[in-house]
């Protein structure tokens, strides 16, 4: 799993989730508001409502945006790896799969492709019935509806088409809006009542109400699961037929008849299902409350109540908003202490990617990543299977030396012994070469010196066959029971163990200050025989931007391949890695 997709899912996941009861109070909020201000004007309620339900989207994305960068903030620390990138997908899809964030943002999206199905199919069906249906016969109703139009100031011009089997009058289109009626409606209603009918789909037409129409619906798609949304988007329809009722009655002069004809719509039977919110009808909304508005309007509410009730609503839907940032922290704060599981998985996205290349590129065969601290396991393969180990070795030796307490400071001079067999003879520090301590030990895990790993075991107090003794009882000590070695360098295929064991041997040489600050050098200029000579570490990784590296051992030979140990830090928890026999080197100098 990509680190983008390991952060955007569960972000996603949260917000959706978290919006369960975020819009639970934003829809209780309008409640509260739509209550007391019962009677009041329509328009202010309108406003409130769609305010909600805009609202309703923008708080979880809000909540998913603001996760995401701060997950992503979390792990930037951590740049790509600087070399070809590649994907090994057999580690990452169990992480994938058992993540239950994913399952959540997967049905989500698969109810959101339903519901656009839904809203696709109403916009083709008034599509085919404007464009199936015929011109109005009668050139009267295309002239009311041009002159109601007109005293609106709708410069665009509306088209009147004739629809058999509509259950009512329905306005379509925004920029070339169009006004269907029922055949039936021309021959069954007296035409001041098809008037009114008509000066009510105008006025939808004049407020863009279409529009509005398609964005409940993307709204109502995209958080089809959430009952208050569909609440919202269902009283928003109600109050919008009240404000056409006001505007079709200013229009004509004689809100009666617009009651009439409704009253009349709502007596017709045997029309046809259509698809729900495909357009704006004439029939839409509370028949009943919208009739009684029509005969006995009320008195509108002063400046005072309107300023009154707008405020109200302002601070029901602030607090439904606002207010729960604070309570959602400590829901936050839970489901940061429930989902352990999740947030680690969260804070290791970036360091599983970069293993996940680094396996590729070495094609390493055993591999062993452990967060330290849980000791939980994030990628594993093939890591019980007891291989030769190398150059690791050298942390074995470094650990057994330190734990002598030897003098950091005495000197160590290179010796023939240390340089006797054809493999020390190839290369390493000069013999004859005096050395502090200290800097022996560095050159042999910095540099992995075979000739500075084995003057510190022909060094150890009481000399080789010491040292051997230590070692073993320090495998011992550490319980690795798949665990050989028989000598200090890693030269030797004898010296042989698994990545799982290994991974214990990083984990207590990391509580060494000294191993830890000699593997994490990238370079360093030593005094060999009075000249300056500059020795680098065989792992190109350490020093570069975006590894937090605390420790580092590289190894090969031709029967171990190439191994790498590191342990870094991701998000502020310690992982270490372990990979052996891989057949490829890095892209910068070559592993020793």
């Amino acid at each position: 799993m990509s680190t983008t997709l390991a952060i955007l899912v569960p972000a996603v996941g949260w917000a959706l989730l978290h919006f369960l009861w975020k819009g639970a109070l934003l829809s209780l909020a309008a409640a509260l508001f739509l209550r007391l201000t019962r009677g009041g004007r329509p328009q202010v309620r309108y406003i409130v409502l769609c305010t909600a339900l805009v609202l309703c989207v923008l708080v979880p994305f809000v909540d998913g945006y603001r996760q995401f960068t701060e997950m992503t903030a979390a792990t930037a620390t951590v740049d790509p790896v600087p070399v070809m990138p590649i994907w090994v997908p057999q580690p990452a899809a169990p992480a994938l799969l058992e993540d239950p964030m994913l399952w959540v943002v997967v049905g989500w999206l698969f109810g959101v492709c339903l519901m656009m199905v839904r809203v696709v199919v109403g916009l083709a069906w008034v599509h085919r019935l404007a464009h199936a249906s015929h011109a109005c016969a009668n050139d009267a109703w295309q002239a009311c509806v041009s002159a109601l139009a007109q005293r609106c100031g709708i410069r665009r011009p509306i088209r009147v088409r004739v629809v058999p089997h509509l259950p009512s009058p329905v306005a379509a289109g925004w920029w070339r809006p169009v006004v269907l009626v029922p055949a039936s409606l021309l021959t069954q209603m007296p035409p001041d009542l098809i008037e009114a009918l008509l000066a009510h789909e105008v006025a939808h037409i004049r407020r863009f109400d279409y529009l509005v129409n398609l964005m409940q619906r993307a709204i109502e798609a995209l958080l089809f699961y959430h009952p208050g949304v569909w609440w919202l988007s269902g009283r928003i329809r109600v109050e919008r037929e009240l404000i056409a009722d006001e505007l079709a009655a200013s229009l004509t002069g004689n809100p009666r008849h617009l009651a009439l004809a409704l009253n009349q719509l709502s007596q017709q039977q045997g029309v046809e299902a259509v698809p729900a919110g495909a357009a704006v009808w004439a029939h839409g909304g509370v028949l009943s409350e919208r009739i009684r508005r029509l005969v006995r309007p009320q008195q509108p509410a002063g400046w005072a109540s309107v300023g009154l009730t707008v405020a109200l609503g302002a601070a029901l839907v602030v607090s439904a908003v606002v207010v729960p940032q604070y309570v959602g922290a400590a829901f936050a704060r839970e489901a940061l202490s429930v989902s352990d599981d999740a947030q680690r998985m969260l804070a290791h996205a970036s360091a599983i990617g970069k293993v996940e290349a680094l396996v590729g590129l070495i094609q390493s065969k055993h591999v062993y990543v452990v967060e330290d601290g849980s000791g939980k396991v994030l990628l594993q393969r093939d890591a019980d299977s007891v291989v030769p180990i190398a150059s690791l070795t050298k942390l074995m030796t470094a650990m057994v030396v330190l734990d002598a307490r030897p003098e950091l400071n005495r000197v160590v001079q290179i010796a023939p012994a240390d340089a006797g067999t054809p493999a020390l003879r190839r290369a390493g520090v000069p013999v004859g070469t005096n050395l502090a301590l200290r800097d022996v030990m560095q050159l042999a895990l910095m540099s992995s010196d075979n000739r500075a790993a084995y003057a510190l075991a022909r060094t150890y107090p009481g000399g080789v066959p010491a040292f051997e003794r230590a070692l073993q009882a320090k495998i011992a000590a550490l319980g690795l029971t798949h665990t050989v070695l028989n000598e200090p360098t890693g030269l030797s295929a004898h010296n042989r163990s698994t990545a799982s064991d290994i991974a214990i041997i990083a984990k207590a040489a990391a509580d060494y200050p000294e191993i830890r600050r000699d593997t994490t050098y990238t370079s360093e200029t030593l005094q060999i025989n009075g000249q300056p000579v500059e020795y680098r570490n065989t792992n190109p990784l350490v020093g570069v931007r975006g590894w937090d590296i605390q420790l580092s051992k590289t190894g090969f030979t031709d029967e171990a391949g190439r191994c790498l140990i590191m342990q870094i830090r991701s998000a502020g928890t310690s992982i270490t890695m372990v990979l052996l026999n891989g057949h490829r080197a890095v892209t910068v100098p070559t592993m020793s």
